[in-house]
């Protein structure tokens, strides 16, 4: 029958903790443990014991109220120290088998476990779809032990630490062939770790700590920074590009990109009656598809990952464009070359057809929105400038490497790709400017002496002569011109934060919109509204400099910041009523250029103009011709 000991609260602090553990552990040497596992809290009697065996296992349940092990919320934390193996869950400690040997090296066992935990919960947190390598996290402790004269544990007992701190980790075996290591899956370093600022695994950790796509099919074969570290003497100074700071600092970056952003669906191609190339069967349309949305999601990955100097590395992979031999030199084809070449060519008649045309411009706009939305998820929330520079840089240099990429190409395609691409860069340009007003605005917003002299500036503004100016112009309902102007007013004093000016802007839109809501004419109108916003907010701006406000410079900085915006707000506004993307929006402003340009020169060159009609001029510059044609030309 089983025996039960003295029931009691145990309540110890490290030392007396140990010395009981000692003294009962004595007392119940005689007694074996019931392999059920129980704990006991601060109030929960003391263990059972079965007068079976003799041997020398016991178990015994304390309640500590010290606090040893920080709260973590996690459930159990298991650990072997020595030859006991101890259970933790919230303050309560349960040790499995073996002989405490004495006082002295429980407690030193104790507050071992107490730091490894500690520091194990300071540098380290739960992350969906983020792995970290073994071996580095490894590599971390080990350093913080050597920092703290602290005795490590081995790898295994590391190991079993952490899956007991941190529930539901995985294991992964991640890398190129040949070169891949095993990887905890769902864990990262903390944002304000200080293990950020260490420098190995730099390349490596920037490429993993990022959610892991099911289909990642591109995966870097260089290390590009380490290698160029790697070739700086150490009397040589060697400067790091934006993209390589990025690189560096990527778990930073994580916080201010959508990591959590997918490539939605392609359409399929609208073959529609025209009749396939000669050569060219469905079977090879199909396999475009295929290759072209597995090219455009390792785009994604890449951009994802913000490895952005490998975009142009990808792209001459996809277009089949060999640089020349530094040498100079020619050499017959190889074997692999020549069916590169068949390949290529297969491509390039797929390219010249107009359906397969239209059908990549429309992937490309789904490719490129999706990579805006991931790098700039948010227009109004700060960024650093590392990244902000990095992304701009990224823009100044695409049109140039999809060129380089498609050189053996027809011009069809390449202006389709570049049109597009052209939009993309633009609108990365646009919007990290926008971010960069709303920062500098964010402090003025916030000055409370500034906005005061705004508002006295802006009492003074003669509003009846700025309406009487801008009407014969923009022809707005006074009634909506006041409201807008008191509006305006009230918010200002009222000191409101960026995101609230940013909601009061986004329902001037709503409401001036309203109307056109559902109607073809609604892209025209949201033109002809952003045309009267400008102008109107420009005699504003006018008067305050005639007057020599004080607070000319924030009203400009305002002016400026509202203008960007309310042309972001109008772009998404366009793009969801007539079922395109922004991208796809822009797009369009690159294609009425080169449409203008073309028809412009054609007059010019031709003495008979009379086919480019005054009715092509009507259709390709709406927002200019919609009233009162004739006077354009005056």
């Amino acid at each position: 029958m089983p025996k039960r000991l003295l029931s009691h609260t145990l309540i110890f602090n490290d030392s007396s903790k140990a010395k009981y553990l000692h003294d009962l552990g004595n007392f119940c040497r005689s007694y074996s443990y019931n392999p059920e596992a129980q704990l006991y809290g601060q109030s929960s009697g003391g263990p059972y014991f079965d007068s079976q065996a003799g041997g020398g296992h016991v178990t015994t349940v304390v309640s500590s109220a010290s606090g040893g092990v920080p709260t973590h919320g996690m459930v159990g934390i298991t650990m072997d120290v020595g030859s006991s193996h101890i259970i933790s869950s919230g303050s309560t400690y349960l040790i499995h088998g073996g002989n405490m040997e004495g006082s002295r090296i429980a407690s030193h066992k104790s507050s071992l476990l107490n730091s490894h935990l500690q520091w194990l919960l300071d540098n380290y947190e739960t992350a969906e779809g983020v792995s970290l390598p073994r071996s580095s996290l490894y590599n971390h402790y080990l350093r913080h032990c050597q920092e703290q004269k602290l005795d490590p544990v081995n790898a295994a007992s590391f190991g079993k630490l952490i899956r007991s701190v941190f529930m539901g980790l995985r294991t992964r075996r991640l890398g190129t062939r040949g070169n891949s290591k095993y990887h905890y899956y769902g864990i990262r370093v903390k944002p304000d770790s200080p293990l950020n600022r260490l420098q190995e695994d730099t390349q490596y950790m920037a490429m993993r700590q990022q959610p892991v796509h099911q289909k990642q099919r591109f995966k870097p074969l260089q290390k590009v920074d380490s290698m160029s570290d790697s070739l700086c003497g150490s009397s040589q100074h060697c400067s790091s590009t934006p993209e390589q700071s990025v690189a560096a600092q990527s778990q930073h970056h994580q916080q201010y990109i959508d990591m959590s952003h997918s490539l939605p669906p392609f359409p399929t191609p609208d073959l529609g009656t025209q009749p396939l190339p000669e050569r060219i069967n469905m079977n090879d349309i199909k396999k475009l598809q295929t290759l072209y949305r597995d090219h455009c999601e390792a785009t994604l990955d890449v951009v994802m990952n913000l490895q952005f100097h490998y975009i142009e590395k990808l792209w001459q992979t996809f277009w089949y464009s060999t640089p020349p031999p530094s040498d100079g030199s020619t050499t017959l084809p190889s074997r692999s070359e020549r069916k590169r070449g068949k390949k290529a060519s297969k491509l390039v008649a797929l390219c010249k057809y107009e359906p397969v045309r239209l059908w990549m411009r429309s992937c490309d706009h789904i490719l490129y929105q999706a990579l805006v939305e991931i790098l700039i998820p948010d227009v109004l929330r700060p960024v650093p400038s590392t990244l902000t520079q990095a992304i701009r840089n990224f823009a100044k240099s695409l049109e140039g490497w999809l060129t380089n990429a498609m050189t053996s190409f027809p011009q069809e395609i390449i202006r389709t790709k570049v049109a597009v691409v052209s939009a993309f860069a633009q609108t990365l340009r646009r919007y990290t400017s926008l971010n960069h007003l709303a920062q500098a605005a964010r402090a003025v917003l916030q000055n409370t002496s500034q906005i005061n002299q705004m508002l006295s500036d802006l009492n003074r503004v003669d509003f009846a002569n700025v309406q009487e100016q801008a009407s014969w112009v923009c022809q707005c309902d006074e009634s909506v011109v006041q409201r807008l102007e008191q509006d305006f007013k009230v918010t200002l004093q009222q000191q409101s934060s960026l995101d609230q000016w940013a909601t009061w802007l986004d329902n001037v839109v709503s409401q001036v919109l309203k109307p056109h809501q559902g109607s073809p004419s609604f892209p025209k109108a949201a033109r002809q509204f952003l045309l009267k916003w400008s102008f109107y907010s420009s005699m504003v701006i006018r008067d305050l400099t005639l007057r020599s406000a004080a607070s000319f410079g924030s009203f400009h900085l305002i002016r400026l910041l509202y203008d960007e915006y309310m042309f972001y707000l109008v772009e998404h506004r366009v793009a969801q009523a007539t079922g395109e993307t922004p991208i796809a929006v822009m797009g369009e402003v690159r294609v009425f250029k080169e449409r203008g340009r073309n028809s412009l020169s054609y007059a010019a060159t031709d003495s008979f103009s009379s086919k480019l009609q005054f009715s092509d001029l009507t259709s390709m510059m709406p927002s200019l011709m919609e009233k009162g044609s004739s006077s354009f030309f005056i």
